[in-house]
C-alpha cells in the first residue's frame, strides 16, 4: 500500500497535457481558454456620449448656472448608428443619445435635465467640467492590451467581450471524456424488476453526476457482469480519456478489473491506498488513457472519485490540479482511531462574522449513502490524528460545480 501523498503524486506525473481545440465562440461558453486573448481594436472604438443630451463646446459654456443659462443654436443630432457629420462651431449645439458619436468641435456633454429646448435653441444651465459625460475612444482597453488570460473560463461576461471587440473563434481546452464500467452480476439498474439476491445500482448515475458536474462529459456508461472475458472486453472496446470501472479491484475470485486492464495494455502504477474508505483504488496508464479501478462500494468509489478522480479532470480540462476547499473551526473534537488516513465527511454550517463551522458528520459506514447525502465535504487525517474544538481545518468540499457542464 501507498500513502494518500504517493498516490496524488503518481497520478499527478501521469497526466497527460489538455488538448486545445478552436471552437465558434457560441460553441466556447463554459470552456476554459488555451491561450491569451489580445484586443484586436480599442474600447471604445470612438468617442461617444454616456448621457441623453447635447454635445457642445466646453468654452460655450463654461460659465452656465440656473441664473444665468447660455443660449445655444441646436445644429444637428447624433443617434446611435447615425452620426452628425458636420463641425460644431461656436455658439452651436447637436442633440446627442447614449453611444452616439460625439461630434467634430464638441469636447462635453450636457444631460437634458440640465437644459431646456425652446424652438431651434437650447438653453444650458448647468455643467459640471469640461469633458463630462463623454466616454473617450480607447479609455478602456487599447489594441494589443491582454483581454483574458490563458486558463479564463468563458462565461457570460467573458463571452459578450469577445463578441464586442469582434472575435468569433477561440481555441479553449477540450473537455475531458469519462467512460464508465460499472461491474456487479448482483447489480440490477435503477427501474428493474430485482431479485432478492440482488442490489441496485446506484454506482451508475452517482459517477455519471460527478463527472458531468466536474465538467466532464460521459462518453460511455455500460454494467459488466464478473466475467473475466466480457471485462476485457469492455475495457478494450472502451475510448475515453479517463476510463472508470466499479468493483472487482479487491483480491476475490471474481475480481477482474486489474488483470482485463493489464491484458489490454494498461500499466499499473499503483494497487491499495492507505487509506479508508477506499483502500482498493487501482490505476493504470496506456497512453494518453487513463484507468481508475474504484472500489464498489458506493461509498468508497464516490470518496475515491472525489479525492483524485475530480482534479485529474479539472486538470484536463485545463484548470490546475485541485479541489475546492473552505477552512473552518471545528465545533468539537475529532479524532481518526484508524491506522490509515481517515477521509472524514462532515458538515458546515456557516456563522455570520464567523466563518464556517465544522462537524462531524453522524453516519461514517462506508455502505451508508447518507454519509454522503448529509454531508458537505469531507476533512483528511492522519492515523490517530485529533482535532480540538476550536482548531481550524480544510474542508474538501462536495460542490462539484466548478466545473459548469
Amino acid at each position: 500500500m501507498i500513502s494518500v501523498e504517493e498516490a496524488l503524486r503518481i497520478i499527478k506525473n501521469n497526466i497527460p497535457p489538455p488538448v486545445a481545440q478552436p471552437l465558434p465562440l457560441v460553441e466556447a461558453v463554459g470552456r476554459y481558454l488555451a491561450e491569451d486573448i489580445l484586443a484586436p481594436e480599442q474600447s471604445p472604438r470612438y468617442t461617444n456620449s454616456a448621457m441623453d443630451g447635447y454635445g457642445v463646446r466646453w468654452e460655450d459654456v463654461a460659465a452656465a448656472s440656473p441664473e444665468a443659462p447660455v443660449r445655444l443654436a441646436i445644429v444637428g443630432e447624433s443617434q446611435a448608428g447615425t452620426a452628425f457629420a458636420g463641425t460644431v462651431g461656436r455658439g452651436e449645439a447637436i442633440r446627442i443619445s447614449t453611444g452616439a458619436m460625439l461630434a467634430e468641435g464638441c469636447d462635453t456633454v450636457v444631460r437634458v435635465e440640465d437644459t431646456e429646448e425652446r424652438g431651434d435653441t437650447v438653453a444650458i444651465r448647468a455643467v459640471k467640467k469640461q469633458g463630462q459625460d463623454v466616454r473617450r475612444q480607447g479609455e478602456e482597453f487599447r489594441t494589443g492590451d491582454l483581454l483574458l488570460q490563458k486558463g479564463s473560463r468563458i462565461a457570460a461576461p467573458q463571452a459578450a467581450l469577445l463578441a464586442a471587440v469582434g472575435i468569433t473563434a477561440i481555441r479553449v481546452y477540450k473537455r475531458c471524456t469519462v467512460a464508465l464500467l460499472v461491474t456487479g452480476s448482483e447489480l440490477a439498474a435503477v427501474g428493474e424488476q430485482i431479485a432478492a439476491h440482488q442490489i441496485r445500482d446506484s454506482n451508475m448515475i452517482m459517477l455519471q453526476a460527478a463527472v458531468q458536474e466536474t465538467g466532464g462529459i460521459v462518453a460511455k456508461g455500460i454494467r459488466v457482469p464478473d466475467d473475466a472475458q466480457a471485462t476485457r472486453e469492455a475495457i478494450a472496446g472502451t475510448e475515453a480519456d479517463i476510463i472508470l470501472c466499479t468493483g472487482g479491484v479487491s483480491v476475490g475470485r471474481h475480481d477482474h478489473v486489474k488483470e482485463a486492464a493489464e491484458a489490454n495494455g494498461f500499466a499499473p502504477l499503483f494497487w491499495k491506498i492507505k487509506q479508508k474508505p477506499g483502500k482498493p483504488l487501482y490505476f493504470a496508464r496506456k497512453g494518453d488513457t487513463l484507468l481508475f479501478g474504484l472500489p464498489g462500494n458506493p461509498v468508497s468509489a464516490f470518496m475515491c472519485f472525489a479525492h483524485y478522480v475530480r482534479p485529474v479532470i479539472t486538470a484536463l480540462n485545463g484548470l490546475p490540479f485541485g479541489w475546492p476547499t473552505v477552512s473552518g473551526e471545528v465545533a468539537a473534537e475529532i479524532t481518526n482511531r484508524e491506522k490509515r488516513t481517515n477521509l472524514i465527511r462532515v458538515q458546515l454550517t456557516w456563522r455570520p462574522h464567523g466563518g464556517y463551522c465544522i462537524t462531524h458528520a453522524a453516519r461514517q459506514g462506508s455502505h451508508m449513502l447518507t454519509s454522503l447525502s448529509e454531508a458537505d465535504g469531507y476533512i483528511i487525517l492522519g492515523p490517530g490524528q485529533t482535532l480540538k474544538e476550536g482548531e481550524r481545518s480544510d474542508v474538501y468540499r462536495y460542490d462539484f460545480r466548478r466545473e459548469p457542464v
